[in-house]
């Protein structure tokens, strides 16, 4: 048990002893804190404004408008950022915009910061809001001239401050550590001081342990002046326990006062019995003994029942209840007992259905009682009317009881609502004062308004207004229930027909419990495994598999639907395509997850815990084995140039690959060989010249080899290579030596996702031990885990070849290729070298 000790006197001496000492290391907190905020954002604004100034030096004029080639490093330096988001506007003198976000804000440069022409271009940084995020702009201004156009193209990067922040915390708790420990050191010495000075006041900690358990007097002893205000707290407390006590006591003795009349005038009445002889006596006093016993037995029913009603009010644990049933009940066993005393019950339709949170029983003894108060004051004077309507401002239940009896004065309405508290109109009627006492304390727990109310014409209303489980009146509703099973329907009929064409369902194994919606770029072939292998883990899951375009999944998930469109919203995306998957996350599309098998993933394949890869998919030269020879088949990218340069009769269109203008991971591809392949475009116009064959996808490529139409395909998926020569297709492999790029489906995760816990799970079983297994051995696909071992994995194909694996990492450098310009440029270059007049 924690000592009770005087807080007021340690306050004290903290406040002298250690006040100088916190003051200075609150000081020397903000000086290191401030300085660790700028040492951040003078080392990440060096990397802004090396991304702006590589920016600037690819802006010119070209056909009469301003132009910009982003370069892959502008936006590789700020990938070095792992966690950050990142984000560029390029506008023109006019104010238009050349390429980039539109909307990211950039404030207009004030008077006097543009540079001059020929002189060093005028640079300033900004903090700004972006999109929710909290971003650190740099903003660049490069003159650039024709002789027709010029101006100053003002070029503004972008970036979230997680990693600036991860620093700046780092150098504050590398700097501040020191201050810290000596701060304790003196802090341990001066506390030792404090716990000396606290040794006088044992005295009154043995006084208050020695009390006895029903001493709720003051402290008599004279308390230190430090803790007086504790002592006085302690002694506040023993007087409002000492009230409490009082409380009760008076309640068991006004109780037994009103029990004890009844009690003696039975014995009295029972002693007059015993010596009355005349039957006509006797039959009198038996009457006023069954009378006199059935005030003792109302009265201890209402004190019960009072405690009752207290004691369920304090541990109140609210369940939906009917009130029309309940007032059914109330109804049937009051018209029982009301005699000559007629009861009409009133219940609006409207008010249907009549729900309230609450106890039913607590409810049904404050009904009970002031139904049997009607009865009992106003019977003969009238019927009682019982109703229950919506309350008049819409939002909630109203229940009242009407009689014609004599009312209550408005000066006693206060009064009997307490205990024992009873009217003059009560005069002459036996009753206990307890009735209206158990109704206000019934409405007071479950947060209803309770009211005594003079009745039109003579009597009284007692009113009480609920409100209903959701804090709004109960619809009416009779045409809407009755319209509701055939809208199910028609919605049911109508949801398989609309989604059959794109939506494959996959029934849970052991009934439904939860379902899973999953949006992919990805063959039927190659996940279902995966899918059907998850549901033996999870038999209650039914998995609902949407096969889609790369570009068509990013432009769904990019245009999130209004809210109450009705539109099915996806909780997992899978695509190859991870530029696209990196611009979602970047731009705030999607949702974090993390796990221990995401924390496990190498660096290049988790991105800010949103983008995960799972395969490890190198991208291969695929050939006809039965028409070209294994000795003639060209191990790396130069060989390719020559094969095709020596040769061009043989090869005129019987060379494929992807059309970059059509394919999401042809472009991924193509641009990442133009960074690394210092001949790519060499090898682009070889394959023009030999009228080279486009498609969209891997598998149109192959079927063009495996039909023997053409002899080489350049930068098919491995996967799909290897699943037809599994199938016996005669088609050979080549993992390019001279390097091979390797991509990953990336799963994401929506910001919209209804169910992101089960796409979590979803994620994490691709990422375990055993989804690998299953993406290794029956997918199609490579594993990406390192911990397998088969043919179609990571460390297989590392074990296979000697050629660098060169993985395309998930970062925003991905940013660069999806800008407008850049993919404009790039494949009208492209389109020149390869489609040849």
């Amino acid at each position: 048990m924690p000592k009770a000790e005087g807080y007021s006197l340690r306050r004290r001496l903290f406040i002298r002893l250690l006040g100088v000492l916190a003051i200075l290391t609150a000081g020397l907190f903000l000086f290191v804190s401030a300085y660790a905020q700028r040492a951040a954002d003078a080392a990440f604004d060096r990397l802004l404004m090396a991304s702006a100034l590589s920016i600037s030096d690819t802006v010119r004029v070209e056909d009469g408008r301003f132009s910009v080639d982003l370069p892959y490093s502008s936006l590789g330096i700020l990938a070095q950022a792992r966690r950050d988001r990142v984000f560029y506007r390029i506008t023109a003198p006019d104010g238009e915009l050349v390429t980039g976000y539109h909307d990211l804000p950039v404030a207009p440069a004030k008077a006097g910061v543009a540079g001059a022409a020929g002189g060093d271009p005028a640079t300033r940084f900004e903090n700004a809001s972006f999109r929710g995020m909290p971003v650190r702009v740099a903003v660049l201004k490069r003159f650039a001239a024709q002789p027709d156009l010029s101006g100053w193209v003002t070029i503004a990067v972008a970036q979230t401050r997680e990693e600036r922040g991860a620093l700046a915390r780092d150098i504050l708790a590398n700097a501040f550590l020191p201050i810290a420990f000596t701060v304790v050191a003196a802090g341990g010495l001066i506390w030792f001081g404090v716990r000396q000075a606290l040794a006088p006041l044992g005295s009154l900690e043995r006084m208050i342990r020695e009390r006895q358990p029903h001493d709720f007097s003051p402290i008599a002893m004279p308390p230190p002046k430090e803790v007086s205000q504790l002592v006085q707290a302690i002694n506040q407390l023993m007087a409002r326990l000492q009230s409490n006590l009082d409380t009760m006591q008076t309640f068991l003795a006004d109780a037994a006062h009103q029990i004890r009349t009844p009690l003696a005038s039975l014995r009295l009445q029972a002693e007059l019995a015993i010596d009355e002889d005349d039957p006509e006596a006797l039959h009198r006093i038996a009457q006023r003994v069954h009378r006199n016993a059935v005030e003792a037995s109302q009265l201890t029913s209402q004190l019960l029942n009072h405690a009752m009603v207290i004691h369920r009010s304090e541990a109140l644990k609210p369940e939906d209840v009917d009130l029309g049933a309940l007032l059914e009940q109330v109804f049937q066993r009051a018209r029982a007992v009301a005699g000559d005393t007629a009861i009409r019950l009133d219940i609006d339709r409207a008010a249907e259905p009549a729900t309230v949170p609450g106890d039913a029983i607590s409810l049904r003894e404050a009904l009970t009682n002031l139904l049997d108060n009607a009865v009992k004051y106003a019977g003969p004077s009238g019927p009682i009317d019982l109703s229950l309507t919506p309350s008049p401002n819409g939002r909630g239940l109203r229940v009242e009881i009407a009689d014609r009896g004599p009312g209550v004065p408005d000066a006693e309405k206060r009064r009997v609502l307490e205990r024992f508290g009873r009217g003059s109109s009560a005069a002459g009627v036996a009753g206990s004062g307890l009735g209206l006492a158990i109704v206000t304390s019934v409405v007071e727990a479950h947060g209803a308004a309770f009211a005594l109310l003079d009745r039109p014409g003579g009597g009284l209303i007692a009113r009480i207004d609920f409100l209903t489980a959701d804090g709004t009146a109960p619809a009416g509703g009779g045409a809407v229930r009755a319209l509701l099973p055939l809208l199910v329907l028609c919605a049911l009929l109508w949801a398989p027909w609309a989604q059959a064409a794109q939506l494959l369902t996959y029934p849970a194994p052991g009934g439904e419990r939860e379902r899973l919606r999953i949006h992919s770029a990805t063959d039927r072939q190659a996940i279902e495994p995966l899918v059907l292998d998850f549901q033996q883990l999870h038999p209650d899951v039914t998995i609902e598999y949407k096969d889609m375009d790369s570009a068509d999944l990013y432009a769904e998930a990019a245009a999130v639907p209004a809210k109450g469109s009705g539109a099915e919203t996806p909780d997992l995306l899978i695509s190859s395509a991870s530029d696209l998957q990196v611009k979602l996350v970047n731009d705030g599309y999607t949702q974090p997850y993390r796990s221990a098998l995401t924390d496990a993933l190498p660096d290049w394949a988790n991105w800010r815990d949103e983008a995960f890869g799972f395969t490890f998919e190198p991208a291969v030269i695929a050939y006809n084995r039965d028409l070209l020879p294994d000795a003639e088949v060209p191990r790396t990218r130069p060989a390719l140039i020559r094969l095709l340069r020596d040769d061009p009769a043989r090869f005129g269109r019987r060379v494929a690959t992807y059309d970059t203008a059509t394919s999401g991971i042809g472009y991924l591809l193509a641009a990442h060989d133009a960074l690394l392949f210092g001949q790519y475009w060499q090898l682009v116009a070889m394959m023009g010249n030999a009228q080279a064959r486009l498609a969209c996808c891997s598998g149109e490529i192959l079927d063009m080899v495996e039909r023997g139409e053409v002899l080489i395909a350049y930068n098919v998926l491995g996967s799909y290579a290897r699943a037809r020569a599994a199938a016996g297709a005669p088609i050979g492999i080549v993992v390019p030596e001279d390097y091979t790029l390797v991509i990953s489906r990336v799963a994401v995760i929506p910001r919209t996702a209804p169910r992101p816990q089960l796409a979590g799970r979803f994620i994490d079983y691709l990422l375990s031990p055993r989804g690998q297994e299953v993406v290794a051995d029956r997918s199609a696909l490579y594993a990406l885990s390192s911990g397998i071992k088969r043919e179609a994995s990571a460390s297989g194909l590392r074990s296979s070849t000697a050629a660098p694996l060169h993985p395309i990492a998930l970062s925003p450098a991905l940013l660069v290729f999806l800008d407008r310009l850049k993919r404009e440029r790039f494949l009208q270059q492209w389109q020149s070298a390869i489609l040849l007049p």
